[in-house]
């Protein structure tokens, strides 16, 4: 691996998924990217938008003739291809290369760990955890994309597909269904099949690698939190009643080093928001349309229905649920800063620095937390509304089937 950034087993995961639909800024860690790779987003963003496109047009074509499930079925891939089609266009952003750069050459707790034992401690644990963390969300992307696949390739192979050249497009089936103008898809199956799978793959991974590259992030800030929840509890005591000069002196420097600390991570958060917000903010309206769709999927009785959409989704509810619970996590973490704050020994300090711990006690009083669009708060409150209306709507939508 190049110098300039810090390639962690988990890194290296989060590289090799990042890289296959475009999202990896290999260039700015001095890697050596071939022609193709390097325009590789500009593929993915293509081939993203033209799938919407004719899914939408297979909707508007076939709406009338299709049944009410895979209605259902069409509405899940063109949502899952939405939402991939606005990732995809992250990585042309400077901002995304911005992050992804500040994120593994600064801000990742690799670069702090020599400060001392407790930030060594911390950097080691979260590196564990997000190694493990990394394997389980890629293992599950992974069976999720293969089970979507591989039940109508089979239902196809037992109508005759891959065996005979003649096609029973009745009993045929797509992972995929398009409608592209002046195109029979049937007379296309093979191609078509194949390129499902393909599809399938660079959706999953702008869905849930890009997930894991924001949960690696929020991870980070995490420690950071700990770290100078750590460096606040343990300021000096002073060895009489009161701080002398000297001693408080080096309290001031340790106060100002402890506030430079805090608007650095809550510099970096804001960032996270700021950029990400609206693709947090377009997650939680596909959570909340699809969700109810899937349930309905899996409400059948129907082992092979369960199997397509068991997995997804499990997938699509435990990505909002994981998020929730990480970003919750933050704000958690970061009100702890403020117990930390009133515990120090400020009667014992000057005033110049019982000042400057006011100042700081003041500032600290709003706890860190990353927001969708600066207006929704990322968490369990929001989940736990999101999961209520999906199950509302799911509520309507069975109705309106049994009816």
């Amino acid at each position: 691996m190049p110098a300039g950034a810090v390639y962690l087993d988990y890194v290296r995961i989060l590289r090799r998924f990042l890289w296959f639909n475009g999202c990896w800024p290999g260039q700015l860690f001095g890697e050596e990217v071939p022609l193709f790779i390097r325009y590789h987003k500009y593929h993915v963003l293509g081939q993203f938008t033209v799938n919407l496109m004719a899914q939408i047009n297979f909707l508007w074509k076939f709406h009338k003739d299709i049944s009410f499930l895979m209605m259902g079925h069409v509405y899940i891939t063109t949502f899952l291809t939405s939402v991939s089609l606005v990732r995809s266009s992250l990585p042309h952003f400077e901002e995304y290369r911005n992050i992804v750069n500040t994120f593994l050459t600064e801000f990742h707790l690799y670069y702090h760990k020599q400060k001392g034992k407790y930030e060594a401690e911390i950097s080691a644990y979260w590196d564990k955890f997000s190694y493990w963390f990394s394997l389980c969300q890629m293992a599950l992307m992974l069976l999720g994309m293969t089970s979507f696949n591989v039940l109508p390739i089979y239902k196809s192979i037992q109508a005759g597909a891959f065996t005979t050249r003649d096609i029973d497009r009745d009993n045929v089936e797509f992972a995929v269904y398009f409608a592209i103008p002046g195109i029979d898809c049937y007379d296309y199956f093979y191609i078509l099949t194949a390129l499902n799978v393909y599809f399938s793959y660079i959706t999953a991974c702008s869905i849930c690698v890009l997930d894991l590259l924001l949960s690696l992030i929020v991870f980070q800030i995490i420690g950071h939190i700990q770290i100078l929840n750590y460096n606040i509890l343990n300021i000096p005591m002073p060895e009489g009643l009161k701080y002398n000069k000297e001693e408080n002196s080096v309290i001031g420097k340790h106060l100002i080093s402890i506030i430079d600390q805090h608007r650095y991570i809550v510099r970096f958060a804001a960032t996270i928001s700021s950029f990400f917000g609206p693709m947090l903010a377009m997650n939680y309206m596909f959570h909340l349309v699809s969700g109810c769709i899937l349930l309905l999927e899996c409400a059948r009785p129907d082992p092979e229905t369960l199997a397509r959409f068991g997995p997804l989704t499990i997938i699509v509810f435990g990505q909002l649920i994981q998020l929730s619970i990480i970003f919750e996590f933050v704000g958690y973490i970061s009100e702890k800063l403020i117990d930390a704050v009133y515990c120090m020994p400020w009667e014992s300090m000057d005033v110049s620095n019982q000042k400057t711990v006011k100042f700081f006690l003041s500032r600290i009083q709003t706890p860190i937390q990353l927001t969708a669009m600066g207006i929704v708060p990322v968490g369990v409150q929001t989940m736990l509304k999101i999961l209520k209306t999906t199950m509302s709507y799911f509520a309507l939508l069975k109705s309106i089937r049994a009816e």
